[in-house]
């Protein structure tokens, strides 16, 4: 089967040939994995790995001609995108990692505040040739990612300010919802549309779980975020394109609001945290989602050896894989914690995980 062929089953929640798997990294891992394996471009990188879905973010873009900057450095190191997140690299024990600070709208007490600001707009980006530029891409499953209604808004208001507003809702950060869902929406219906056929994943992210328990109720979620999501889902599905939904955490009450939204693939699967038991999942779910994810990086893929990390690849296939439905990968962008020994240990296995 071809990379493709073999993702677009496991979605259809049927058997492939073997396991599909998908890879993530953060540019300085990304760079000690070309650096010890002597591996020259990211195409390298997920052949190596026998990695099957490609995310666009990491390879194609749109050309941004903005009226902005893509990016600034404003002071103290910290950068400001377009959209005016702002953030600053950090040295940790294990490396460079790059965080939120400086939440622009965090303290906007009006709507003018936030209506003055000079809000991207699609026709900024420019799509002049980008169905053609992924053609080299053709045998991998293309995933398009980006697209966000709570956590992007998080960026510029700030988590904490943002939650508050939800709860009382609060017309300030129910604007910079809107703002982003649609723009979202426009953006990736005129990326899919100039794709010309060749994304078949839309990606969502929105953190909406805590290690034990939800940072929304499912009543928030089906009232501010679910009808948001939907309207991407539905953007994305009348393309042919299916939806991955990431949200880390507890999330499992919202699981069934998730769905009923649209959602294809469910990602990362975060087994450690509470309710997010891969048996019951796939007894609950299985017929309705695909799995993405599983592989935990807290502390499998950051403490444990190579050996245990093969013996939870393959626990996850018996569960989660069975009868197809599943994506192996991370359950989070790869840092600089984790021991290339175990990332190895992750493919390597997830490659022999045959039906």
């Amino acid at each position: 089967m071809s990379r493709r062929d073999r993702v677009l089953a496991a979605i259809s929640c049927h058997e492939a040939d073997r396991l599909p798997m998908d890879f993530s990294a953060n540019r300085w891992v990304l760079e000690k994995i070309k650096n010890a394996l002597k591996l020259d471009s990211h195409k390298s990188v997920l052949e190596y790995f026998n990695v099957d879905i490609v995310d666009l973010r990491d390879v194609e873009q749109p050309v941004y001609k903005g009226p902005v900057p893509l990016k600034k450095e404003i002071e103290g190191g910290v950068v400001q995108n377009y959209w005016g997140w702002r953030t600053l690299v950090k040295d940790t024990p294990t490396g460079p990692e790059e965080m939120f600070c400086d939440f622009l709208f965090q303290n906007a007490e009006s709507l003018d505040d936030v209506q003055s600001h000079t809000w991207p707009r699609v026709d900024w980006f420019d799509f002049t040739d980008f169905g053609e530029r992924l053609e080299k891409w053709s045998d991998f499953a293309i995933m398009a990612t980006g697209a966000s209604v709570w956590q992007h808004p998080s960026f510029l208001r700030g988590l904490d300010t943002l939650l508050m507003d939800v709860a009382l809702n609060n017309e300030i950060g129910i604007y910079i919802i809107d703002k982003y869902s649609e723009f979202y929406t426009s953006y990736f219906d005129k990326m899919i549309t100039s794709s010309k056929g060749r994304i078949d994943i839309l990606r969502i992210a929105d953190d909406l779980g805590m290690q034990e328990r939800l940072l929304v109720s499912p009543d928030i979620f089906n009232v501010v975020f679910a009808p948001r999501i939907a309207r991407i889902v539905d953007m994305a599905h009348s393309h042919g394109v299916k939806v991955m939904f990431h949200s880390c955490g507890a999330i499992s009450p919202l699981i069934p609001g998730i769905i009923d939204a649209g959602v294809d693939i469910l990602d990362p699967i975060q087994v450690t945290a509470a309710g997010m038991e891969p048996s019951s999942l796939k007894a609950g779910f299985g017929d309705r989602l695909c799995f993405h994810g599983s592989i935990d990086t807290q502390y499998l893929l950051t403490q444990c050896k190579p050996q245990d990390v093969a013996d939870s690849v393959e626990n996850m296939f018996s569960i989660l894989g069975e009868g197809g439905g599943f994506i192996l990968s991370p359950s989070h962008i790869l840092q600089t914690d984790v021991p290339l020994e175990n990332i190895k240990a992750l493919y390597q296995k997830g490659k022999n995980c045959v039906y």
